[in-house]
């Protein structure tokens, strides 16, 4: 297939994916403006409270279903409520990039950072419609959980998928709209000077992405996690979470709604946007060192090759749609895990079948990639063979990978539990000594896998081996993010029914479906971890074949040596700052705690106080981002000048295995932590006394900044688009 076939598919995918979620919004009545949207909620809401058969003696309190929808519908206006704030910081930090670092050390200034900027409004739409389609869907889920699971299950996937199509069509749209639009602005006759142009301004697309990013996914962050710490730590040994409850103040569940609501989603799935978009640019930049591919009239159909494999991808996952509730619903609990399975077995069968029956001939039959102090790596006659063998190398071992991670991290795992039941405030110290091993230990076999991986691909294509086996490794994403979707929205519901005591027919459905959900989220995350990986090291390999004294300088001058501790040290001190901003935007939440009132109560504040409440915990988080863009920024743009292009290859290798390290280990031992107290949730229910919160108000804090697979993804990524743009002005400063 040509260019013009890999084109057609590109388009006519990404405006199917567009036109599915718009006709989902469209179905779903979010599109709809009611007279008053508290009132319609209500009437879905009044059925599923318990309101008209309490009986006297019953523990319930009366709930109004007009004030739950309140409640509803404040939790999604305290989130858009952020947008101002949200764009003008944007607008500041863009600005503040271009001053410090665009007019001085990128050699295209201005078209580097119209590209930045497009790259941040994509990010910026994006955000803003899987903040709406995320709140809204809360409601919609549990009005279908009262028919059956599979009415609930069913509409969660809808929701996921609708997101997912989304992000794929938007971002993927968005990045061959500009590198066609820089083709025909800068790329002249696209020889070797000016593709290395579109390059490095399609990279700018990239970082204006990171830097939206910063805003729309990283202060959301770390607001969530530190009020979810926060209201943890308040509501302690206070198992009921009720509106009648007095111990709690409404301030309280209401941020511990918001921080439930927002935290999950869009973190994730812009982690994933970040990976796809990474990897374009990453063929972007090897593909430099090929005379052969450049001179050759096919060059952007190669260039587009992932994009190209996804899309053939996500056709193929319609069918995976179409099956989405294959297993009926079953009284053993086991009905979400079981469609959750075939899922996953049936997107990689669809994946394999399709990719084997179409190879991959937009590939050139014959490429060398030449560097001037390295051997050609020559691809001939069976390159489109060895790039397929690359793509379903990475597919396999990504579900290995995946399989590992679920059965490590899951409640059904004989240690999991086990922790689960032994923990009490009481042994705090041995629950997260014990979580720390578990993560040491179990995170030992997939990094062996990810190491086999690489030394595999490497010996059959090389570096750009690594690449396509990026692009099997994620291929699934799509039924990734929708089974992620499922967890989060069941768990978001559950939570719900418990905070206005839903009846228990609902609230049983809801949460069998986040019981078994709940262990699947861990996919996209390990999913998005690995790729980022692999696409870091391929990009390393293009930096060393472009300039040719980088591999002797590494191990043979200070300079080398030193570049690897600092990349490694970078993404540690980043880390730690992002766990001492969470802890201090915890605490300062006990400023509305008044002396007078009993240990653990906030005062009780109106409810419209939580909307200037949430701005000002989110400015507080910005503050702590900020102080990590500005170490990173500095840090690079001060060892680059001074170390020169080797140091600045040594910084990235540095980096990357420290981000490889931190976020397997993490996410294994934060959701262990994490599943370990859902695992309490479901024996709290066996038992007169309940010890869930003793447990979450101090580990919680821990699972949570962990179990998010540390926010290193974003900045790992921002630490290679910096030092590929600024790599011209790092060599002159070293010759």
């Amino acid at each position: 297939m040509g260019l013009l076939g890999s084109l057609v598919v590109i388009i006519l995918t990404s405006i199917v994916g567009i036109v599915w979620y718009f006709v989902h919004l469209i179905a779903q009545g979010f599109t709809v403006q009611y007279k008053d949207e508290q009132d319609f909620v209500s009437d879905q809401l009044r059925g599923l409270l318990g309101v008209d058969d309490i009986q006297p003696s019953s523990y319930r309190p009366t709930v109004e279903p007009q004030y739950l929808s309140g409640i509803v519908d404040l939790i999604e206006t305290s989130i858009n409520g952020l947008w101002l704030a949200q764009f003008l910081y944007m607008i500041l930090l863009l600005f503040l990039f271009f001053l410090v670092v665009d007019i001085w050390f990128i050699e295209y200034p201005f078209s580097f950072m119209f590209n930045a900027i497009i790259g941040a409004m994509t990010v910026m739409l994006f955000s803003y419609y899987v903040t709406t389609t995320n709140s809204k869907s809360l409601t919609r889920a549990l009005i279908q959980s009262q028919f059956s699971k599979e009415e609930s299950f069913g509409y969660m996937y809808q929701c996921g998928f609708a997101i997912v199509s989304l992000l794929f069509s938007l971002l993927f749209g968005m990045y061959v709209l500009m590198y066609y639009f820089n083709v025909a602005v800068w790329g002249g006759d696209m020889k070797k000077g000016e593709y290395e142009k579109v390059s490095i301004l399609m990279i700018g697309f990239l970082m204006g992405m990171i830097l939206g990013g910063f805003i729309y996914r990283e202060g959301i962050s770390m607001m969530c996690r530190s009020l979810k710490t926060a209201s943890f730590g308040l509501i302690r040994a206070d198992l009921n979470l009720s509106v009648g409850n007095n111990n709690i103040s409404q301030l309280t569940r209401l941020a511990y709604m918001v921080s439930q609501q927002a935290g999950n989603a869009i973190v994730n799935y812009l982690d994933t946007g970040f990976v796809l978009v990474f990897l374009c640019c990453a063929i972007s930049q090897i593909v430099i060192n090929s005379s052969e591919i450049l001179d050759s009239k096919n060059k952007s159909a190669f260039i587009m090759g992932p994009i190209y494999l996804i899309c053939i991808g996500y056709l193929g996952s319609i069918i995976c749609y179409f099956l989405k509730t294959m297993c009926t619903d079953q009284e053993t609990g086991s009905f979400a895990a079981l469609n959750v399975r075939w899922q996953v077995i049936i997107a990689a069968l669809i994946s394999f079948i399709i990719h084997v029956s179409f190879p991959f001939s937009f590939l050139i039959d014959k490429f060398t990639l030449k560097g001037e102090n390295t051997k050609d790596i020559d691809f001939e006659s069976k390159s489109s063979m060895n790039a397929c063998w690359c793509y379903l190398l990475g597919l396999i071992f990504n579900v290995l990978h995946i399989s590992l991670f679920e059965w490590y991290t899951s409640h059904g795992c004989p240690n999991v539990r086990n922790m689960g039941l032994a923990t009490s405030d009481r042994i705090l110290p041995m629950n997260l000594i014990y979580s720390n091993y578990l993560g040491d230990l179990f995170s030992a076999i997939p990094a062996i896998l990810m190491f086999l991986l690489i030394s595999i691909v490497y010996s059959i294509e090389g570096f750009a081996g690594l690449l396509f086996a990026a692009s099997g490794y994620i291929s699934l994403f799509i039924i990734y993010g929708v089974i992620f979707f499922i967890g989060c929205n069941s768990s978001d519901s559950y939570k719900l029914t418990c905070f206005a005591h839903f009846i228990s027919d609902v609230q049983g459905k809801i949460f069998q479906i986040y019981w078994e959900a709940k262990n699947y989220m861990v996919f996209l995350k390990a999913t998005n971890a690995g790729t980022t990986f692999l696409i870091s090291i391929g990009i390393i390999g293009a930096q060393l074949y472009q300039y040719p004294t980088a591999l002797n300088s590494l191990f043979i001058h200070n300079e080398g040596f030193l570049g690897l501790f600092i990349g490694f040290s970078l993404m540690f001190v980043c880390r730690g700052i992002n766990i001492w901003g969470i802890i201090n935007v915890a605490k300062s939440y006990f400023i509305f705690q008044p002396s007078d009132e009993a240990e653990g109560k906030l005062n009780y504040l109106k409810d419209i106080r939580i909307i200037e409440f949430t701005k000002f915990k989110y400015t507080h988080s910005m503050l702590y981002v900020a102080y990590n863009i500005l170490f990173i920024t500095i840090m690079i743009l001060m060892f680059g000048s001074i170390l020169g292009h080797a140091g600045s290859v040594a910084i990235m290798i540095g980096a990357c295995i420290a981000t490889f390290l931190i976020q397997y280990t993490g996410l294994i031992k934060g959701t262990t932590l994490e599943n370990s107290r859902v695992y309490n949730e479901i024996q709290d229910n066996r038992k007169d006394h309940h010890y869930l919160m003793y447990v979450s108000g101090d580990t919680y804090a821990c699972a949570t900044e962990e179990s998010n697979a540390c926010p290193l993804i974003p900045y790992l990524i921002y630490v290679f688009c910096l030092i590929i743009s600024c790599q011209k002005h790092f060599a002159k400063a070293e010759k």
